[in-house]
């Protein structure tokens, strides 16, 4: 089952800046990289801990196409960055994926402007649906913007100054179905954020990700 694959953490342990969430990220991370993963791969969920349940089934896609993910807490994300630095630190560069649904999406924009002021670059920001429209630091290769510009929520995303990666916004109110609760859940989406990805983690096999 896709779900009991994807590596997600308790709902209870998501404080923000838990000391617990944060070596709980940092294990995983590690464990990641002993692997040779080679990447920081996060996704966070919207409000609640009751939403977004597709991004479980986005991490699982990830671990079948060899590529370690943590799902966890829009909440969590100064716990996700502290890791990220420490990962940093310790391993040096590797690429840094950040993906987020409704007020997730909205986290990965502060993880970037966090990660910016300690000289880190972000690879790929994937946007579903946040509930505003956002400024993308400098510090950014890529994002891609999914957005309801009439039936939801989300805006535009626009550049700092000194952005020079590539900025995309995708206005997917007119898909049939789709509204800002279901965006996670749409298969072919996810095959496209699989995809964007794949560019920037190797992937590695399934069996050195512990299936």
């Amino acid at each position: 089952m896709l779900l009991a694959a994807a590596h997600c953490l308790p709902f209870e342990a998501h404080a923000a800046g838990s000391a617990l969430v944060a070596k709980q990220i940092e294990q995983r991370q590690q464990t990641a990289q002993a692997a040779g993963t080679g990447g920081d791969v996060y996704i966070l969920r919207g409000g609640a801990g009751v939403f977004s349940t597709g991004l479980l089934e986005l991490s699982a896609a990830l671990r079948q196409s060899g590529v370690a993910s943590s799902v966890i807490s829009y909440q969590a994300w100064r716990s996700a960055v502290q890791a990220i630095i420490a990962n940093r630190q310790k391993f040096g560069r590797r690429p840094v994926v950040i993906v987020g649904h409704s007020l997730g999406a909205n986290n990965a924009i502060k993880m970037a402007n966090a990660l910016q002021a300690k000289g880190i670059n972000v690879d790929l920001i994937v946007s579903l649906a946040s509930t505003s429209a956002l400024s993308v630091p400098a510090n950014v290769r890529e994002v891609d913007n999914f957005y309801f510009k009439v039936g939801g929520w989300g805006g535009l995303f626009s550049p700092e100054s000194g952005f020079s990666g590539t900025l995309s916004n995708e206005d997917v109110s007119t898909r049939r179905g789709m509204t800002h609760f279901n965006i996670d859940d749409d298969p072919a989406l996810r095959v496209d954020i699989v995809r964007s990805v794949l560019r920037y983690v190797k992937p590695q096999k399934a069996a050195s990700l512990g299936q």
